[in-house]
């Protein structure tokens, strides 16, 4: 059965990125783990296992008020409480090593998810560190079911052909289709023989692709997404310049991502 990791700080953002994943998947099989990490600031406190015990109890606490939340919306379904303590990456990681989450799945309170990253955030913290396929869900984002899903590309092969599972799984599952977007002009790609290459890791799917021009990548996606009515962009961290270039500040200020727009991010290998 998939296995969905949900992370929470009890805030309206990450409540409604966990809202928003139980809706997409309310239809299929799932095991969600809602995760809340908590940590000490300091550590030579004489008090510090009095003060760990305060901080365990309140996070049990946020955690059964949240499920309460989710039941209420979603009453069937299976959310298992996970509490603990560490900093967010490391207990983030933990839970990957162990259980191994085919997703995790996160809010950010920035008007944009890239925007927020930019900010210094546990989200952008979670994405640059942490090797699992992640869905970053923004704060006002509503589930719709996504028809179209873009795919910000270099058109670089992928090493690992599981890397994109949940995307094709994503795929098929809403019969939505796959559309790339070229935002390099840098190197000189066949872009024939690229595309090919990528169409092979998505038999099935109804695959378009496509070029943008000019140097405003932010602008250029954003303007592709609402030109084309889609629902999910898609990045591959595996290029790191690619990558950083859409980080960029410059770039980020610019809208990368449209509000209401979630971002699934997926790890290749270096």
């Amino acid at each position: 059965m998939k296995r969905i990791l949900l992370l929470t700080d009890f805030s309206d953002t990450a409540r409604n990125a966990a809202m928003y994943a139980l809706k997409m998947f309310e239809n299929e099989k799932v095991y969600f783990d809602l995760l809340n990490a908590y940590d000490l600031e300091f550590s030579g406190s004489p008090y510090i296992m009095q003060v760990k015990e305060e901080l365990a109890e309140e996070s049990l606490k946020g955690l059964k008020n949240e499920l309460s939340l989710l039941h209420r919306r979603f009453p069937n379904a299976r959310v298992e409480l996970a509490s603990r303590f560490g900093s967010l990456l490391d207990v983030v990681q933990n839970e990957i090593t162990e259980f191994k989450p085919e997703l995790i799945v996160m809010g950010c309170r920035g008007e944009t998810a890239l925007e927020n990253f930019l900010l210094g955030s546990n989200a952008y913290e979670v994405v640059k560190n942490i090797n699992a396929a992640i869905l970053v869900v923004p704060k006002h984002a509503k589930f719709k079911k996504p028809d179209k899903i873009v795919f910000a590309t270099d058109l670089k092969d992928l090493k690992v052909d599981e890397v994109v599972e949940p995307l094709r799984d994503l795929s098929h599952h809403f019969h939505a289709d796959l559309m790339f977007v070229n935002v390099m002009e840098d190197d000189y790609v066949n872009r024939l023989e690229a595309e090919n290459k990528i169409a092979s890791h998505f038999e099935g799917l109804n695959l378009s692709f496509n070029f943008i021009e000019g140097e405003d990548v932010s602008n250029g996606i954003l303007k592709f997404m609402d030109d084309n009515d889609a629902d999910i962009v898609t990045l591959v961290r595996h290029n790191e310049s690619f990558f950083e270039r859409l980080f960029h500040p410059s770039v980020t200020k610019k809208m990368v991502l449209h509000p209401e727009h979630p971002m699934l991010i997926l790890h290749d290998e270096a």
